[in-house]
């Protein structure tokens, strides 16, 4: 108990843990609950309904905060640098040094106390809103939220928020309904219906509640939002099932309904919602883990410098330490003493690590941060990505992946509502073999388009007789939301006349029976009925009911009421009875209802997925099957999205026992409760007999080919993971541009003969799963490795012509040195830009070329000159080209064109997918046949392996690819925290992926702006900010280790404390902050018209070990011109004009002048977009060097030491200081510039060629004159 009670003081100190109590409240276990007694309910101890959202309590505040900060290996750096600054031999003053961090310090817990305090206000607004409570049967008193207790009797009234978990007693509304929002909970704006228990219906008045006792025995807290077992017990042994339908969770809303009474079942953390407020996974981008590798070499680099420093002072102290009297070895000072050159040595390396410790960049984190909130900040502001019609912004969660998202290697994608608009469209159906429906889908006019041949045709027995033109569809009056279907013959209530009527009237049954909407208007106006439903598919269907003559318009608890058409314009209402309803779920995939027809018959109506429905069917009653099964192949040839509709007669007796079972398994507590009851309702929904199938179109959302197209052409993979047919989803990619005319593609499935067979002989055989398994595992391997033989004999007949192409390439490129030997300089200059534009630059025709002609070039498409044979390349082809043997492998797919290699597409279906994600050798062979492939088509796949298929394509692809995953759905959102970076859309299936992801976006089209622009922006921002922070903070530190050299390593700072500690916070912090916010290389409108300008990330052309060496050693040469050049100036020279020399604080400021000119001016040569914010910035610190030297020099000797007047009295008179700074900066940058200007002419970038294309007419123009 002692043990328990520490614990539970811990939790409550260090966070907002949730400790056990006695009955069991944690997650898992049983509890039991007396309703509307709070004395009894006292002794289980259950949680108070106060909720906190925060990280920290008052008390837990500093320590955790502080140790989120010491993640960083820097900051304990960093700390006990502060601490060796408090000894006697630390070369830079305390204050100084521990200043520095104590700002950054305080800048992180700032930001963390004010994001807390943000949460706590929010915190305190929910738990003090007010509650309706009827306490212990006796009075009804107004409470806060956070007083509620478990097993209080509450009501709510329209409008309102649910207080706690509740279980619902009786409502305001017919047979104790009412209707709930869950917006809050997973962003779905559908009402969902929840219905009170019988017995507890009238319970709706107070009096009634005064005598209300029972017990409510469920389960215990858990984050299951859509489950919930239990039982209520009475005190006279009545006891009765309960069920989702009966709890209201907390932070949803009631609605349409004006009051309920419901009983406390959880509270506090212990709800649902709370429950699953879980942290997302922690994410971190490539760059900040190759920093942390940068940091560990530069805490070695440093560790050697000082080791070193310490090893030489201890040498020459016991060698030469009797010759330097002045340094008095032999006196008190213990640290030059020969007789002790060991402690003289430690100490030495000791103040290295002080004096050397600007090596380490700590402000780089905090600027990173800042900058990263600021690119956050653009983007969300960003009115290319706001969504009109969800009223929403780009979102950014996770503001330290933004590099990442211009990176990404492979995308993988939903379908249904991230690349459709999961806006559905009844389309066509098949009833009793009759194809119904007119009309074409947006796959069969992309097929045409592309003048790719589908599979099938989808034709209606009407399409040869020619009954239904085209204008006609195009005027289909019975159009509207959720319906696009046209076919006269049943329509207007003309399916009176078809041959199979009674089956007609049958399916339209079913589609307004089976199903859980909620009608929304007056039986009057019944075609202007709404439906509300879980789904846009169940919408479509009830609403093409309506449409066909069946109106829906009534639900209750027990019944179902239909206005049904029956001819002659005549309508009838008809009340179904409500048995039992079976609802659809992503692993059952089929929903079915049981009901008693007016006429008496007792019906089971059901609908589902082809792949459960067919395997339930009464075999003696297949007459419809065959043509069916082959009319909802059409419709899915042609993208749309099938059922199977069925029903079953039962007799009575049956019923009965079923439902005897039935009713058992849902009295059952605890998990076991869903697999008995799926058992069970397995058992009734058998022996189906097919009527028909339904086709519903899921249009594309405005832009996604496009924006798929542009993706593919920035080196992206691309992914789409689906529930659909592999039939369905090939021509769907087509239609999105995911698969494009040529492309090989290489299907591997389990629906063909072979695989038939095999499931046939086990049947026969009563093989076991394990066996049927690995023979099929077999084939999946075989296809797999057929498809890879295939791509790698087509790679090696296009490398051998490519071999062939580049022999009499290089003769031409040999004679066309030869003449350029003879050109001038500037004629090189531009001449060379024109070679890696791949322009023929002896043609004055092109010199000359206007912007129409230059704009028709660059929009054929082929990479020709639509008026000549002359073949040029565009950027795009020109990075491909780089992307050979002589730079290194390109991990992006190849790009579609007339000359380029044969571009694959991979398909593959669910059960092939199931056996590859548990088979390691599949999984090798998959992965190697998907990195061949531009595009990869996964069927048939449920949500979790979803989440698989990302985990293996970030292990199969390496740590040299990042994923990243869109979806828009609950069952997305394993996907999206799977990936290196997940993105949410905003869409019509609720906000749970949003809320899961690191970005967020209102429609797919903006995922091309977010990588294609903001992507490449942050990578080159983020990547250029740290190149440029180790650069200027290594200068630093190797004129500290130059300077101890001349001192006799004994650690003697040359400048003053201050100029060191404002160096990286105030004086060069500035300029790099606002590159890394604002810096373009290119236009939006440029990333978005050169596509492969996003390839440089996938290159690492901005980030990578060769660029981090390179500055480093341009930091190594700036640092000994920055330290040289002075002191060759002033070396014994007078300075002064009384003839003095400068001493060594003098020499010390003008050094560090220059040490600030030289990183602010080299910047301006790493950046090509200015802004009078940089102009500003970089000026500006210069100017702000030069202030500070005047204001702390006009402080008082106590306070300005060595440098008072230091500017106006010795440096500003002496021309040998300007001069100086004039010499330090030519000579420090001026080899840096001589490579960038060779790099520019010789090896652009592509960013470099596409700015050259937009000033080619002025280049042209220019050459001209000259000729």
């Amino acid at each position: 108990m002692m043990m328990r009670s520490f614990k539970e003081r811990a939790l409550k100190f260090f966070g907002r843990g949730k400790a056990g109590s006695d009955d069991g409240s944690t997650t898992g276990n049983d509890r039991t609950i007396h309703c509307n007694q709070r004395s009894a309910n006292a002794v289980y101890r259950y949680g108070k309904n106060r909720t906190s959202t925060t990280k920290y309590t008052w008390f837990s505040f500093l320590p955790l905060s502080l140790f989120v900060q010491y993640r960083r290996a820097a900051y304990w750096y960093f700390t006990a640098m502060a601490a060796l600054s408090l000894t006697p031999f630390s070369p830079y003053g305390a204050v100084s040094v521990v200043l520095p961090l104590l700002f950054v310090l305080a800048l992180g817990v700032g930001r963390e106390f004010w994001e807390d305090l943000r949460r706590s206000q929010g915190d305190k607004i929910v738990n003090t809103r007010p509650a309706q409570v009827y306490l212990d049967g006796v009075r009804k008193v107004q409470l806060r939220w956070r007083d509620l207790q478990v097993g209080d009797v509450v009501s709510v009234s329209d409008g309102d928020y649910f207080p706690a978990d509740l279980l619902l007693l009786s409502s305001s509304g017919p047979d104790g309904i009412c209707y709930v929002e869950t917006k809050n909970l997973d962003g779905e704006t559908n009402l969902k219906v929840r219905q009170a228990l019988e017995c507890t219906w009238n319970l709706n008045e107070e009096d009634d509640l005064k005598d209300f006792r029972a017990d409510v025995k469920c389960e215990g807290p858990n984050a299951s939002l859509y489950t919930f077992t239990g039982r209520m017990e009475f005190q006279d042994g009545r006891s009765f099932p309960l069920g989702p339908s009966q709890l209201l969770l907390r932070d949803s809303s009631l609605q349409n309904t004006g009051l309920i009474w419901g009983v406390v079942i959880y509270t506090g953390h212990d709800t649902k919602v709370m429950q699953n407020a879980t942290a997302p996974p922690s994410k971190r981008s490539r760059i900040d883990r190759t920093l942390d590798q940068i940091i560990w070499a530069m805490f070695a680099t440093l560790f050697v410098m000082s080791f070193v420093t310490g090893l030489v002072l201890g040498y020459r102290t016991r060698h030469d330490g009797p010759d330097m009297w002045y340094l008095e070895p032999r006196s008190s000072n213990p640290y030059y003493n020969p007789d002790r050159a060991v402690v003289a040595g430690i100490v030495s390396a000791v103040t290295g690590l002080v004096l050397y410790g600007y090596l380490i960049p700590i402000a780089l984190y905090v600027s990173l941060e800042i900058v990263r909130v600021l690119q956050a900040l653009f983007m969300m502001q960003d009115l290319n990505m706001y969504d009109a019609s969800s009223d929403k912004t780009a979102k950014v969660k996770s503001a330290g992946l933004n590099e990442e998202l211009g990176q990404v290697d492979t995308i993988l994608s939903d379908k249904t509502g991230t690349l459709t608009c999961n806006q559905m469209d009844f389309f066509r159906c098949s009833i009793a073999s009759v194809s119904y429906g007119k009309g074409t889908t947006e796959v069969e006019r992309a097929a045409k388009h592309l003048g790719v041949a589908l599979a099938a045709q989808v034709v209606s027995d009407e399409d040869t007789e020619g009954a239904v033109g085209e204008d006609e569809v195009v005027s289909n009056t019975y159009q509207e939301k959720g319906f696009n279907f046209y076919d006269s013959r049943l329509l207007g209530g003309n399916w009176i006349a078809e041959p199979n009527m009674e089956t007609v009237q049958l399916f339209f049954q079913v589609l307004a029976l089976c199903h859980t909407a909620i009608p929304e208007g007056k039986v009057d106006e019944i075609q202007s009925m709404q439906y509300r439903a879980e789904s846009p598919d169940e919408a479509a269907l009830v609403v093409a009911a309506k449409k066909f003559g069946f109106c829906f318009y009534k639900r209750t608890p027990s019944s179902v009421q239909v206005r049904e058409d029956v001819g002659n314009g005549e309508y009838v209402d008809r009340t179904y009875e409500l048995l039992n309803v079976l609802e659809f779920s992503s692993a059952r995939k089929r929903m079915s209802v049981i009901l008693r027809f007016p006429d008496g018959r007792l019906m089971l109506l059901s609908k589902g997925a082809d792949s459960v429905m067919l395997s339930r069917l009464d075999s003696g009653r297949k007459e419809f099957v065959n043509t069916t099964v082959e009319h909802l192949n059409q419709f899915g040839e042609v993208g749309l999205r099938t059922l199977v509709l069925a029903y079953r007669e039962l007799n009575e007796g049956e019923y009965q026992e079923w439902q005897v079972k039935y009713a058992e398994a849902r009295s059952i507590l605890g998990r076991e409760r869903d697999v008995q009851i799926e058992e069970i309702a397995d058992q009734i929904e058998r022996k189906l007999v097919v009527i028909g199938g339904t086709g519903v179109e899921d249009k594309l959302q405005e832009g996604v080919p496009e924006s798929i197209d542009r993706l593919a052409k920035a080196g992206i993979n691309i992914w789409v993971l689906t529930g659909d047919k592999v039939e369905t989803a090939i021509n769907i990619g087509y239609a999105c541009s995911l698969l494009r005319k040529g492309m090989q593609k290489i299907i591997i499935s389990l629906e063909g003969a072979e695989a038939q067979a095999v499931e046939e002989r086990a049947e026969k055989e009563s093989l076991s799963r394990e066996q049927v398994n690995k023979e099929l595992t077999s084939i999946v391997a075989r296809q797999l490795s057929e498809g890879f033989d295939e791509m790698s004999s087509v790679k090696d007949a296009h490398d051998g012509s490519e071999r062939r192409h580049t022999s009499k390439d290089g003769r031409s490129r040999s004679n066309a040195h030869s003449r350029e030997s003879s050109q001038s300089l500037s004629q090189r200059f531009l001449n060379g830009l024109s070679r890696s534009l791949s322009l023929h630059s002896g043609s004055s025709r092109r010199r000359s070329m206007g912007e129409q002609e230059l704009q028709e070039y660059k929009t054929s498409g082929l990479g020709r000159k639509p008026e000549n044979s002359e073949v040029f390349l565009l950027p795009e082809e020109f990075a491909h080209q780089k992307d050979g043997p002589e730079n290194g492998d390109h991990s992006g797919p190849p790009v579609e064109s007339p000359d380029e290699d044969t571009v694959f597409a991979l398909v593959i279906d669910g059960h092939s997918l199931a056996l590859v994600l548990v088979d390691e050798k599949l999984q090798e062979q998959f992965i190697q046949v998907c990195k061949q492939c531009a595009s990869v088509l996964c069927c048939r796949v449920s949500p979790r392996q979803k989440a698989q298929v990302t985990k293996l394509v970030r292990k199969g692809m390496g740590e040299n690819r990042l994923c990243l995953a869109i979806g828009d759905g609950a069952n997305d959102v394993g996907m999206i925290q799977a990936a290196n970076v997940g993105i949410g859309i905003t869409g019509v299936e609720g906000a749970q992926a949003a809320m899961a992801a690191d970005y967020a976006i209102g429609q797919f089209r903006f995922l091309e702006r977010l990588l294609l622009v903001h992507g490449h922006w942050c990578y080159r921002r983020i990547s250029l900010m740290i190149l440029y922070f180790f650069y200027k903070v290594s200068i630093m530190g190797w004129i500290a280790f130059y300077c101890n050299i001349f001192a006799f390593f004994s650690g003697q700072p040359l400048y003053n404390d201050w100029y060191a500690s404002f160096y990286n916070t105030v004086f060069t912090s500035l300029p790099i902050c606002v590159v890394g916010t604002i810096d373009q290389d290119v236009s939006a409108e440029d990333c978005l018209e050169h596509p492969a300008l996003y390839r440089a990330g996938h290159r690492k052309e901005l980030f990578n070990r060769k660029l981090i060496t390179s500055w480093l050693l341009n930091s190594v040469y700036a640092s000994l011109v920055i330290f040289f050049f002075p002191l060759g100036l002033f070396w014994l020279a007078p300075y002064r004009s009384g003839g003095e020399v400068a001493s060594m604080q003098e020499f010390g400021a003008a050094l560090f002048t220059c040490l600030v000119l030289v990183p602010n001016i080299q910047l301006t040569t790493a950046i090509q977009y200015f802004t009078w914010i940089h102009h500003l910035a970089i000026w500006g610190s210069i100017a702000l060097w030069y202030l500070f030297l005047l204001i702390y020099g006009a402080l008082p000797p106590a306070y300005a030491t060595l440098t008072y007047k230091e500017l106006v009295e010795a440096l500003g008179p002496s021309p040998s200081y300007w001069l100086l700074q004039l010499l330090v900066v030519v000579a420090a940058l001026l080899p840096d510039f001589i490579y960038r200007c060779y790099k520019v002419t010789v090896r652009p970038s592509d960013y470099q060629i596409v700015l050259e294309i937009k000033s080619r007419p002025k280049l042209g123009a220019n050459s001209s004159n000259n000729n």
